[in-house]
């Protein structure tokens, strides 16, 4: 996976990297608490969107780690010809 950290990365990259993921970690923890003041508010149906986007966002920031994840890498790895067959150009 391209986004995966190399062994030797960069420094710069690494501490990137880390602040992006701390960034997702922030923002996971923002929405889960918009989840909770909907429930309180009885607004169930909305909590659980915000919860659906809260685990996206832990989606990303496995990605953001280089760790493997079955939920992440498994995914990007069977749809992957056909992401490239977007990718590619068109011949006519």
């Amino acid at each position: 996976m391209l986004s995966s950290p190399p062994p030797d990365e960069d420094p710069v990259a690494s501490r990137l990297r880390g602040d992006i993921f701390t960034d997702l970690d922030r923002l996971a923890f923002a929405i889960e608490m918009e989840a909770a003041d909907l429930l309180v508010l009885g607004r169930e149906e909305e909590a659980r969107y915000r919860q659906e986007l809260r685990l996206g966002v832990r989606l990303a920031q496995r990605l953001v780690a280089g760790v493997w994840a079955d939920e992440v890498n498994k995914r990007i790895a069977r749809t992957a010809s056909a992401y490239e067959a977007r990718l590619a150009p068109v011949v006519a």
